[in-house]
């Protein structure tokens, strides 16, 4: 059986309430009962006290009895209670009520008393109800000689705490249940934003990527979790286009050499028509569109596994002087076929913490995107720096350059500034989308500016220590 979250809050609400009145109403009825039984008790205290000052000269004296019995009942009638004077062997000498004169008595209290300490307790007595017990010593010079032993009817001081005790836990009740009430408005008032991201949740589960939540437009936490709500939503929204834009464009991108080798497999006129230098010459083409379809798979691959679950750097301590010169001796063939020359250029080796075979593969395409587009015989210059406490790498070419409206988007996957050209260079638009994924994982930033017909300059910057 499923709980609402209201009527869990309400029914917390309740326990708490609960327990604090509990607490509270404990304390509360053993302060009332301290305090009255303590005043009670002292008054009683006095008026035994007085007893046994009055009763002192005449104790231990047999010929005084009576006028020790003429004491009592006159205290007693005074104070409305029951005085009762015993020797020092606990014998009852005088009783207001003349019940148990003669008669030792033993209780906890007479013996305290003629051990020269004051005592006094409650007791329930069945046929009396509640009665309280006091003794006081009385002394001669500095010796006990006896006690006065008192009993007080105490039902009508319980019965107000009663009273008291009965209205705290008519209190507890009420407060309770009103506590209960007003906490379950409030948790269907605050509840209410979780049921509409319980709502959006299973819009955007059934792929409504574009469904939100309205926002509250409070500074709290349900305000700020419906809007990071609603951020997600429009971050798996931009995700899923994104996704279905890749797959498209990998679609048709595939098709392209694909259709390529059909075609050139459809030309052929068979291996009984077709002479030598037809049979290479398709060997050839077929053999460059399968490097080309070979190289649009890798790069597929490597950028599916940087942002699928494999977002992961290997970390460590790298030689930047080392890496920049392993992509230069890898890219300096490729240049050497369009006549260009790659060089580094940097004040002094440093050591930094990246990932060497992600950057490696990173710079790599940067000089290879120079050498794409570099207008030979030329330089491509690979260089890096540190600036503020970053790692500055920059890739400088000297060629046609990049319209201004288009360096915006050059980083996006399958973009071409020039599409002709592009799939003559065997480039896919994937090499620079690569890059950014790449440096994005590191942290860093990356630019680019470019002169048409000039100079074009990529930056990637990377934070750290080195």
């Amino acid at each position: 059986m499923r709980i609402r979250l209201g009527w869990k809050l309400g029914l917390t609400y309740l326990i708490l309430i609960v327990l604090t009145m509990a607490v509270f109403g404990y304390f509360t009825m053993d302060f009332f009962e301290t305090s009255f039984l303590n005043e009670r008790k002292a008054a009683l205290f006095t008026h035994a006290s007085i007893m046994a000052n009055s009763a002192a000269p005449y104790l231990g004296n047999e010929e005084q009895n009576s006028y020790l019995n003429y004491l009592a009942r006159e205290f007693g009638d005074r104070v409305g209670n029951r005085f009762m004077v015993l020797n020092k062997s606990g014998r009852v000498i005088a009783d207001s009520a003349g019940e148990f004169r003669g008669r030792t008595l033993g209780h906890p209290e007479i013996q305290t008393a003629l051990r020269g300490q004051n005592s006094a307790a409650p007791y329930f007595e069945p046929e009396y109800g509640w009665v309280l017990y006091l003794a006081v010593p009385v002394n001669s010079g500095q010796q006990v000689v006896g006690a006065v032993f008192l009993s007080a009817d105490i039902n009508q001081l319980v019965r107000q705490l009663d009273e008291i005790r009965r209205s705290l836990i008519w209190f507890s009740v009420i407060s309770g249940l009103v506590v209960f009430l007003i906490s379950l408005f409030l948790g269907r008032f605050l509840t209410r934003p979780l049921k509409r991201l319980i709502v959006a949740a299973g819009k955007i589960t059934a792929g409504d990527y574009g469904y939100r939540v309205r926002e509250l437009g409070g500074n709290d936490e349900l305000g700020e979790l419906t809007r990071v709500f609603n951020e997600m939503s429009s971050r798996i929204r931009e995700e899923d286009n994104i996704r279905k834009r890749f797959v498209a464009d990998a679609s048709h991108e595939l098709k392209s050499p694909v259709a390529a080798i059909k075609a050139l497999l459809e030309s052929w006129p068979g291996a009984g028509q077709a002479g030598p230098g037809e049979t290479l010459e398709l060997v050839e083409d077929l053999k460059f569109e399968a490097d080309k379809l070979g190289k649009l798979v890798e790069d597929l691959l490597v950028l599916s596994r940087i942002e699928g679950n494999i977002k992961q750097l290997n970390l460590e301590e790298t030689s930047v002087g080392e890496l920049v010169e392993a992509v230069r001796r890898t890219a300096v063939p490729m240049a050497r076929n369009k006549g260009l020359e790659v060089v580094t250029k940097h004040g002094g080796d440093v050591y930094w913490h990246l990932d060497g075979d992600k950057m490696f593969r990173a710079l790599l395409n940067l000089v290879d995107n120079g050498i794409k587009y570099s207008a030979g015989p030329g330089t491509v210059v690979l260089g890096f720096r540190i600036d503020d406490g970053k790692l500055v790498f920059h890739v400088t070419n000297t060629g046609e350059g990049i319209p201004p409206e288009e360096t915006g988007n050059i980083f996006n996957r399958f973009y071409r500034v020039d599409k002709a050209r592009s799939r003559k260079t065997g480039g896919w638009g994937l090499g620079l989308a690569i890059v950014k994924e790449i440096v994005e994982l590191h942290r860093g930033e990356i630019s680019v500016t470019s002169e048409p017909g000039g100079m074009t300059v990529f930056t990637v910057e990377l934070p750290g220590v080195s």
